[in-house]
């Protein structure tokens, strides 16, 4: 199953859990329509090099979005743990830490869901400094991943930091959008 991750900053839950509802047929806050999953799944099995590069969109809805494959919410804890000192068991239990945002139950998760990424990480990644990106992917790919992704999760980091430094800005919340 090809599982793509949307990166996006809300003000709030309640607005960050409409990434995944539909009102009247018409798509959340993201503007996922089912062609655009299906587009996102379509180029994964065409050209899978180039569907695992982080792609950067702005929805219908002005949101800015980071199009990821392969980086989920729970791989976030390394990053977390990499770039803050905090101990890996104590990111992961904190209660922003992938938490389940939308769809409200679990029974009602039909083709995707909205995950929280901890105000510790958005911080973090806010004030990173560009310079220390690809020594930050060297070490996020050895724990985490293969050495060899260093180069791509680069790619992702230089995106979700610009990312970061918006929500932050904003006094926004980091999320992400998982469609499968």
């Amino acid at each position: 199953m090809s599982v793509l991750t949307d990166y996006f900053s809300a003000g709030s839950d309640g607005v960050a859990a409409t990434a995944v509802d539909y009102v009247d047929g018409q798509p959340g806050l993201l503007d996922l329509t089912p062609e655009d999953v299906a587009a996102g799944k379509a180029l994964y099995r065409v050209s899978p090099d180039e569907a695992t590069r982080p792609r950067v969109k702005v929805a219908h809805s002005r949101t800015l979005v980071v199009q990821s494959k392969g980086v989920d919410p729970t791989g976030l804890a390394r990053l977390e743990e990499i770039l803050t000192g905090r101990s890996y068991d104590e990111v992961s239990a904190d209660p922003r830490q992938a938490a389940l945002i939308g769809p409200a139950r679990h029974e009602e998760l039909d083709g995707g869901m909205v995950l929280s990424v901890t105000d510790t990480l958005r911080d973090a990644l806010a004030s990173l400094e560009p310079s220390a990106l690809p020594q930050v992917a060297r070490e996020w790919a050895s724990a985490e991943f293969d050495a060899t992704a260093g180069d791509s999760l680069t790619l992702f980091l230089v995106a979700l930091t610009e990312l970061a430094r918006r929500a932050a800005a904003d006094s926004n919340r980091l999320y992400c959008c998982i469609s499968f």
